[in-house]
């Protein structure tokens, strides 16, 4: 953008000067709030992290008949029993498992998973929502506020109680995330892509353990 230097108001300069020191103190006002809640959901994650992985129970309830822990071909022999139901199917390059969501959004959605396992057994399941008809040009079909629907979901499914947090996502930049945990089960989701939200449903203790090795 060219300044213009010459034939400048005299008096619209202080002006001028005036309105931007005030929008840097409007936007310096605003960055230390997004600090301060930044620090606040931080400690409010180290707390329900320190809380609930002191607990003495074991939580491993998933979706369907999934569980955390449970052994990779159980996992196999699941998947088939709900594919032999007309439940699931197999999904793009059968790299997951597809199950269709045609009435628990707004719009039609996608539901994609596959699990990550440590000593063959189930340790994390990653699961993708998208709506079927996202397109670069519909707007109201894009992660940003899908992400709000599926956080509605998870809610349905495990309960209430999720946090917000301040994240910077590789190829997405900043965003937020959501997160709860229950005993040794932690639940993310966060924008993946402009089409794709991703949950991830974790066992800490697992984690943990092979860290300790």
């Amino acid at each position: 953008m060219q300044i213009v230097t010459h034939g400048y108001n005299s008096h619209f300069f202080p002006c001028y000067i005036e309105l931007s020191i005030n929008r840097a103190l409007f936007l310096l006002s605003h960055l230390l709030i997004l600090f301060n809640v930044g620090c606040n959901s931080t400690s409010d994650y180290e707390t329900m992290l320190s809380r609930e992985t002191a607990r003495e129970d074991t939580i491993r309830t998933l979706f369907f008949n999934y569980e955390l822990g449970m052994p990779r071909q159980a996992f196999y022999d699941s998947s088939r029993a709900l594919n032999l139901r007309g439940l699931v199917t197999n999904g793009p390059n059968n790299r997951y498992v597809q199950y269709k969501l045609p009435d628990k959004f707004p719009h039609k959605a996608t539901m994609l998973y596959y699990p990550d396992f440590g000593e063959d057994q189930v340790t994390q399941m990653r699961i993708r929502f998208s709506y079927d008809a996202w397109a670069p040009w519909n707007r109201h079909l894009w992660a940003d506020s899908l992400i709000f629907e599926v956080r509605k979901l998870m809610e349905k499914w495990y309960g209430e109680g999720f946090l917000i947090q301040d994240v910077n996502i590789p190829m997405v930049g900043p965003s937020h995330e959501f997160v709860k945990i229950e005993a040794n089960r932690q639940i993310t989701i966060q924008r993946d892509s402009d089409r794709e939200v991703l949950v991830k449903i974790t066992d800490l203790r697992s984690l943990l353990s092979r860290e300790d090795e």
